[in-house]
């Protein structure tokens, strides 16, 4: 069926049919344009059923005017998704809701060939075409480890102005674009900024597209959607100030609507949500669950969302050694309530920028892979549901060990309640010393400090018996090993 013929079936006066009939024939003929390649010559013509707010006259526009547009727009095709009417809709508050804008209702109502004022029946569909107007709008890497890449088609490759598919690598300052499919491998870790300042984390063995973004300043509201297929992300939503936001992740189970900023979700073997600040709706066919700050919930395939459930506090560190090399560990103390822990190392507070990710049931944890360097520890309970709880945020020091160096002894002599701990023949070129002291052999829980090139320091205790030792320090993040353990009773 050619434009012509399509568009005759429907030239004809809206005033005179039903307001439900009007519809429904209308977004017949749209949903069968919408299918076809713009094939006309520039010459030919179609008649478009439009009318205005006082008249019931059709009048006839061009076919060459609307296929150029929508080719130029959608690679000679047009491409749209569908939104459900609701009671009270009008095109304005869609195109707001949809697109972002409530001032794209004109294009919308020509999409879906209705008049701006048409009433809207609930229940019913309209067509929102992917594309009204090319915004040139994208989201952008800030940060990306490991294997990290997304496909790209369709009118996502319109938008970017490619002209075939592709697959490609994601790295720092990579656009990504609504329709791109974004994945990470085993060792994979992603960070997407949108303009608001919102930043999307996903972690290894994640598959999500980014499928509606609407979120430039002038738009009505700020429109994020993700559709999440497996995996791990973790978002911090910002809003800018009279913008509001309509943050939205789906995924098999369930959607999840964002009210409040810092939230987690994991669509593995079934749906983990968990609000650490603001608030989360969880949704499915028949219910919603509202998540206010401190709260989670599980949904399993097929069954409605879990009543809220508490999250696990912050884990209190118990020991954090001043820079940690491969001989050291952190500790924590232990919650009664936790089946495991999640640390996580990244390069700023934040945690956008994830190097690795740690899953232990003990509470202590090496870090023997890291380059040296300063870092950032997430620490974080995870509960029986398998919910992670909230975090604590630990700067640490990470250094390496110099093999080549010489580890050094100390001797401790008694001075009343004081205990002087000194380096014996402490090595030139030692720009400094790390000194320890315990009252157990194990070091535990030990008292640490730097002192310069001299290697002594003096310690109070309330123990009668003490033991020491210290290392090497280079700098600040190369040493060497700890020398042999020395006692007061030596």
């Amino acid at each position: 069926m050619n434009l012509k013929a399509e568009y005759d079936f429907v030239n004809i006066r809206i005033s005179e049919i039903p307001a439900s009939l009007t519809l429904a024939l209308c977004l017949a003929s749209s949903a069968a344009y919408s299918q076809q390649t713009v094939e006309n010559s520039p010459d030919s013509e179609a008649s478009l059923a439009t009318s205005g707010p006082d008249s019931g006259n059709s009048v006839s526009t061009p076919a060459s005017a609307t296929a150029s547009a929508t080719a130029s727009a959608t690679a000679s095709v047009i491409i749209s998704r569908d939104a459900v009417v609701i009671a009270g809709d009008t095109l304005s508050s869609i195109a707001a809701r949809e697109l972002g804008k409530a001032g794209y209702a004109p294009q919308l109502a020509e999409f879906n060939s209705l008049v701006t004022t048409a009433p809207l029946i609930p229940g019913n569909i309209i067509r929102i075409p992917i594309h009204v107007p090319p915004r040139g709008e994208f989201a952008q890497v800030v940060f990306a480890k490991g294997h990290v890449t997304a496909s790209r088609s369709g009118a996502a490759l319109t938008q970017a102005n490619n002209t075939q598919d592709s697959t490609f690598e994601l790295n720092r300052d990579s656009e990504v674009h609504s329709g791109d499919r974004i994945f990470t491998g085993t060792d994979g870790y992603v960070s997407i900024e949108f303009s608001s300042g919102s930043v999307v984390n996903m972690q290894p063995g994640t598959e999500a597209i980014l499928s509606r973004l609407n979120c430039l300043p002038g738009d009505d509201s700020c429109v994020i959607e993700i559709e999440t297929f497996k995996g791990k992300v973790t978002s911090n939503v910002e809003r800018r100030e009279d913008q509001p936001v309509d943050f939205r992740i789906s995924t098999p189970y369930a959607s999840a609507a964002v009210r409040g900023t810092v939230f987690d979700i994991d669509a593995s073997d079934e749906l983990l949500v968990g609000v650490t600040e603001g608030s989360v709706d969880i949704e499915t066919e028949d219910v919603s669950v509202g998540l206010p700050t401190g709260y989670g919930s599980v949904v399993a395939e097929g069954e409605p969302p879990s009543p809220p459930i508490a999250l696990l506090p912050a884990p209190v560190l118990k020991r954090v050694p001043v820079r940690i090399a491969p001989e050291d560990i952190v500790t924590w103390w232990p919650f009664s309530d936790a089946q495991t822990y999640n640390a996580q190392v990244a390069t700023d507070e934040a945690g956008n920028e994830t190097l690795a990710s740690f899953q232990t049931d003990s509470t202590q944890i090496a870090f023997d892979t890291l380059d040296a360097g300063d870092y950032y520890l997430q620490m974080r309970g995870i509960d029986q549901n398998g919910l992670k709880g909230f975090r604590s945020n630990t700067p640490i020091t990470i250094a390496d060990i110099d093999s080549t160096l010489t580890p050094v002894v100390t001797a401790i002599t008694r001075q009343g309640s004081e205990f002087l701990v000194q380096v014996q023949n402490p090595p030139v070129e030692a720009t400094g010393f790390e000194i320890q002291i315990a009252d157990n052999e194990s070091f535990e829980d030990p008292l640490s400090v730097d002192v310069n090139e001299t290697g002594s320091a003096v310690f109070r205790l309330n123990s009668d018996r003490v033991f020491s030792r210290a290392r090497i320090l280079i700098t600040p993040q190369i040493v060497s090993a700890f020398g042999d353990i020395s006692s007061s009773d030596d």
